[in-house]
């Protein structure tokens, strides 16, 4: 038996669809979102109108754009995300000892999801945000990914004038975590391989101890 809740064409699938658009564009347009989502233009508009009255939603002259309470709900739901408390003082080490862009992310399908990004002087020029998810095949850090899926270490090493190190972990629940170290070449230590593989696996062992009963 379904429900108004199941399936893409269900009101929640529609109204995720309408969002979905909002990950490639900080402001769209209501044709935008028309086209993008193949829905008619009066159904879209609808939507929008019910989005814009609980601040899902923010309309900007003719333009919308992410509301106010989606930005708090992500940010509560990354705060309170296990695997993000637990990386994130070590990020900050990383970043403090290297000068890296570190970078926080989970394997998800075949896509990589990334949780957090601490950056310094380089962060500008790395194309990467909270939330952004890219296929796995496509980044370091999914190498490092897939190959611990594989049984291999989960190191993965990258790029040629912007070097990125990935090692990934066990982050329980059968969830796959990476931790990276991202910037220009010469800036690289040589041991920041080490650095980040140990990283990883404190961040690991944290996971797995607070899991104890």
């Amino acid at each position: 038996m379904t429900t108004a809740l199941d399936g893409p064409h269900s009101v929640m699938g529609r109204v995720t669809a309408l969002l979905e658009p909002f990950r490639d564009a900080e402001g769209l347009t209501l044709s935008e979102l028309a086209r993008r989502t193949g829905f008619p233009r009066s159904s879209a508009h609808r939507m929008l109108l019910q989005l814009v009255k609980v601040d899902l939603v923010r309309r900007n002259g003719t333009t919308y754009h992410l509301g106010p309470k989606l930005v708090e709900l992500g940010a509560l739901a990354v705060a309170h995300d296990r695997v993000h408390r637990a990386a994130l003082p070590a990020m900050y080490d990383l970043r403090r000892d290297t000068g890296l862009v570190a970078h926080l992310a989970v394997l998800e399908g075949d896509s990589l999801l990334y949780l957090e990004k601490i950056g310094g002087r380089w962060s500008t020029s790395l194309h990467t945000r909270t939330g952004e998810r890219r296929p796995a095949a496509e980044t370091v850090e999914g190498a490092a990914a897939l190959a611990f899926c594989e049984g291999n270490d989960g190191i993965a090493v990258g790029g040629d004038n912007i070097r990125c190190v990935a090692a990934a972990f066990n982050a329980g629940h059968g969830e796959i975590a990476v931790l990276s170290l991202t910037g220009p070449r010469e800036h690289v230590p040589d041991d920041v391989g080490r650095r980040v593989h140990a990283a990883a696996h404190a961040v690991a062992a944290q996971i797995a101890a607070s899991s104890l009963p």
